[in-house]
């Protein structure tokens, strides 16, 4: 993340529709402001760095131990497939800091819909954090790894979904 970039955010974030607070509220009593209007928020406080990055992963570590493990040891299930992936990102050389938090968070939209698979919403979850994955992953070359790990597990995941 560049400085103009944070600079254009924080714009925006000032830009948004204002708060009102009632009563004698002392500025420095308020403990957090909701920024309204986006949902990708990450950039404002050290977004991309390798602290956020390892929380991240954390959080995609606790959605995927959530999950049942497989019933058959030779065919993965959800769990397994999703760890597979949560792997392949992380140690992959092509995809930025940045582009392995955003990967990440649709692992962790994986996870959560696999909690209920078969459950019309939580396909279309799975559905969205499918294509995006395969969006974050595009114009990475061929021969990476991770490419080929996804050309493998995505189909995979989808299938557990019933999407393919």
């Amino acid at each position: 993340m560049n400085l103009i970039s944070l600079e254009n955010m924080v714009d925006i974030a000032f830009k948004q529709p204002k708060f009102y607070t009632q009563g004698n509220t002392n500025m420095s009593d308020i403990s957090g402001i909701n920024i309204q209007g986006s949902s990708n928020v990450s950039g404002i406080a050290g977004g991309g760095s390798l602290a956020n990055l390892g929380t991240i992963s954390g959080n995609v570590s606790i959605a995927l131990n959530q999950l049942p493990d497989a019933t058959d040891a030779e065919k993965p299930g959800i769990k397994e497939l999703l760890s597979q992936l949560q792997d392949a990102i992380i140690q992959s050389t092509y995809l930025s800091e940045e582009g392995k938090a955003e990967a990440l968070e649709q692992v962790k939209s994986l996870a959560e819909a696999g909690k209920n698979p078969q459950e019309s919403t939580k396909q279309k979850t799975a559905k969205t954090a499918i294509t995006m994955l395969k969006g974050i992953f595009t114009g990475l070359p061929a021969v990476a790894s991770l490419v080929e790990a996804t050309n493998k597990l995505l189909p995979a995941i989808a299938k557990l979904f019933g999407l393919g």
